[in-house]
């Protein structure tokens, strides 16, 4: 008899893996396709539609097809004997939904660190969803972590920079501790089924063998010793978990469904100025402004639906409240959480006053310096202008010389300058444009005439192209022309002596296109990321390369955005690059 029930339980075992892996599967799957609606949300105005829209596809066809398994599988008697062939199909359509979650690391990666992070989120999210979903056989769950997970380390190893070097090193804790984690899971659920199954029998089997029961005691006491072991653990992490909060420099509170504060730790009792007492119980807006609570009176219930644990608004900032009424910028986040069957919310607050004195010192130190150095450069390039004349007598050869040095550095640094100042007015929205209609020929010839002289001082032969007689725009011809120079300068800067930078005007679908092609090294891959931003240069190895502030590209492309074009580049290696930049036709009526 004994024997029989050594035989016939593994295979009871298998059938309720089986049965187990397709009850959670309805559930994986609905919060797969919710993920996958939120993450093509998100990611849309930051990944290429066609990218985004193939893999939102290729996960919904995956989604679907499982389904039609999940349908199969309700329909057929489920036996110790096809229990193998079920598991097969399981894993074909886990494999292959990890490898399609693995894609979006790589295909999906966006430009902007919070996307970065979202995406990132998103992965380890699913990763851990699939711990427990997986736990009746954990090496299906190994599959789905592995192949989920090691394209987005393996994506964040390659980036190069600090922070991706540093989360793709977490990433890859954070897998192997998903796979310790589900190999534990397993193991304690396998235990779980093992014993219902032995219970079951011994029971049977107490009045007829005396042995069976002194074996059962013995697995009792096992299993007791362990459980001690487990809750001894479990209050000792309890304890880690709190020393963590109360140490913390941010604000951790949760709240119930009426948005009450339950619980609070001792930086948000720092910030907002109570005592433990008087902050448990009050409603979370009344640490906000009177003039704006109204605003969160449905806040919470806004939130209520979405049962992911996901962070909802965090990094908004808003304005805080103290007890003694001063107020304060303050950074929150509020996310989902269900506890003993209630559904909490949990959030972060985090006081920012610091950071935005700091902003507003640095934008005005960079104004105000800008400022005063304009004004005695002015004078310097107007009395400089009148030596060269030869207002202040003649000068020998070697004086011109250095008082031509002289000219052209101080005209750099005006330049220089300039630049800051339209950084500055740019980042602050006060950038202001003098639209009308203009002719984008005629400014391609302004500005290609002005850079003559740069161009025939660096040895390049500065070409243009004039494929249409007019291209009729609205716009601010001079910031327009400002633009182009930003172009041609970085097209001068980077070409080598002999070289041509070709300039031309031509109708691009609903609008024209201004492009500038040089015949230099291109554009580095690691660079191609930082390329518009401000104060961001490549390296050349070209000895007479003249560098630069990192300036140009970036205000040359906030321009064109106000006025709703687009600018871009094209570039292979060593074999130069073409940036350009389109806008739209004006038409007589707009005119």
């Amino acid at each position: 008899m004994r024997a029989l029930m050594d035989t016939a339980l593994p295979a009871r075992v298998s059938v309720e893996q089986v049965m187990l892996l397709y009850r959670n599967l309805p559930l994986g799957l609905f919060a797969t396709q919710l993920n996958v609606f939120i993450l093509v949300a998100i990611l849309w105005s930051v990944i290429d539609h066609g990218v985004l829209l193939a893999w939102g596809v290729a996960i919904t066809l995956s989604v679907v097809s499982r389904v039609g398994l999940i349908a199969a599988y309700r329909r057929a008697h489920l036996t110790p004997a096809n229990a193998p062939r079920w598991v097969t199909w399981f894993t074909i359509g886990t494999v292959l939904s990890g490898i399609i979650w693995g894609s979006a690391g790589v295909f999906l990666f966006p430009a902007e660190i919070s996307h970065q992070v979202f995406i990132i989120f998103v992965l380890a999210g699913m990763t851990a969803g699939a711990v427990v979903s997986f736990s009746a056989l954990w090496k299906i769950g190994l599959l789905f972590i592995l192949f989920t997970l090691t394209p987005l380390s393996v994506r964040l190893l390659v980036e190069g920079r600090d922070m991706h070097l540093a989360m793709g090193l977490m990433s890859l804790v954070f897998m192997a501790l998903m796979v310790v984690i589900s190999r534990r899971m397993y193991q304690t659920t396998l235990t779980s089924l093992q014993l219902r199954f032995e219970n079951t029998d011994l029971v049977a089997v107490l009045a007829r063998e005396k042995t069976a029961t002194e074996d059962l005691n013995r697995e009792l006491r096992r299993e007791i010793g362990e459980r001690v072991r487990i809750e001894a653990g479990l209050r000792e992490s309890e304890a880690h978990v709190r020393a963590v909060i109360d140490n913390v420099p941010d604000g951790i509170i949760t709240l119930n469904e009426q948005g009450l504060l339950e619980s609070v730790n001792p930086a948000a009792l720092r910030i907002f100025g109570y005592s433990e007492a008087e902050m448990t119980g009050l409603h979370f807006k009344m640490l906000m402004p009177e003039s704006v609570r109204h605003e969160y009176d449905d806040y919470i219930k806004k939130h209520i639906g979405a049962s992911t644990g996901r962070m909802v608004g965090f990094g908004l900032e808003i304005t805080g409240q103290r007890k003694d009424g001063s107020r304060f910028p303050m950074e929150l986040g509020i996310g989902n959480m269900w506890l003993g069957g209630r559904h909490l919310f949990i959030g972060i607050v985090r006081d920012i006053s610091e950071r935005r004195e700091v902003g507003r010192m640095k934008n005005q130190f960079m104004s105000s310096v800008s400022h005063e150095l304009r004004t005695p450069l002015t004078s310097v390039v107007g009395s400089l202008g009148l030596l060269a004349e030869g207002v202040g007598g003649d000068l020998s050869e070697s004086g011109k010389a250095l008082l031509n040095i002289a000219r052209n550095n101080v005209a750099r640094l005006a330049r220089l300058i300039s630049d800051i100042l339209d950084i500055e007015d740019i980042h602050s929205g006060r950038l202001k444009l003098d639209c009308r209609a203009t002719d984008l020929v005629m400014l391609a010839e302004r500005a290609v005439d002005g850079s003559r002289s740069l161009a025939s001082a660096a040895g390049v032969n500065l070409i243009l192209h004039r494929d249409i007689a007019q291209a009729p725009v609205y716009g601010d011809a001079e910031r327009l022309v400002q633009s182009l120079n930003r172009l041609l300068s970085n097209a001068l800067k980077f070409s080598p002596r002999g070289a041509a930078v070709e300039v031309s005007v031509a109708r691009h679908q609903a609008g024209f296109r201004v492009a500038v092609a040089d015949q230099g090294p291109g554009i580095p891959d690691d660079f191609r990321e930082r390329l518009f931003q401000p104060f961001s240069q490549a390296q050349s190895t070209e000895s007479g390369f003249r560098g630069g502030a990192g300036l140009g590209l970036s205000i040359a492309r906030a321009i064109i955005q106000q006025h709703s074009g687009t600018i871009g580049y094209e570039s292979m290696p060593e074999r130069g690059a073409c940036f350009y930049f389109d806008l739209p036709e004006l038409h007589t009526s707009a005119a």
